[in-house]
């Protein structure tokens, strides 16, 4: 399949085929009859780099992945893992405060009868 047909069947652009390409998650088919043919074994890699993004792992992080063993390295892909779900819990935490904050500068400014809107004061606030 050409690079355009990938793309649509991994529900990616092409350009994301070519990033993940000059990132070395995915490598380039040979050039043999002027025309690139990607493979099954292609749109399986970009499915995985897709799984592992919705993970939440880095473009570094999957790198690893992709070079792991499943059975050899089983216990380093563990812990790769748990240190990730940490990273997520920590992530969704300040994800939180962050609409907390914003949430109550939005309705300051709402219910603020000033002409100008508190949310920029708000932001200047104490570090």
């Amino acid at each position: 399949m050409k690079i355009s047909e990938l793309a649509n069947k991994a529900n990616v652009s092409v350009e994301t085929i070519r990033y993940y390409q000059r990132e070395q998650l995915l490598d380039i088919p040979s050039n043999q009859t002027g025309i690139r043919q990607y493979t099954l074994s292609h749109l399986e890699k970009m499915q995985f780099i897709k799984n592992a993004k919705l993970a939440g792992f880095s473009i570094a992080e999957i790198k690893q992945l992709i070079q792991f063993d499943s059975v050899k390295d089983r216990t380093t892909i563990l812990a790769l893992s748990e240190h990730k779900k940490k990273d997520l819990q920590i992530k969704i935490q300040e994800l939180k405060s962050a609409m907390t904050f914003l949430q109550s500068l939005v309705k300051q400014c709402k219910s603020s009868e000033q002409p100008e809107c508190p949310i920029l004061e708000g932001l200047k606030g104490d570090c």
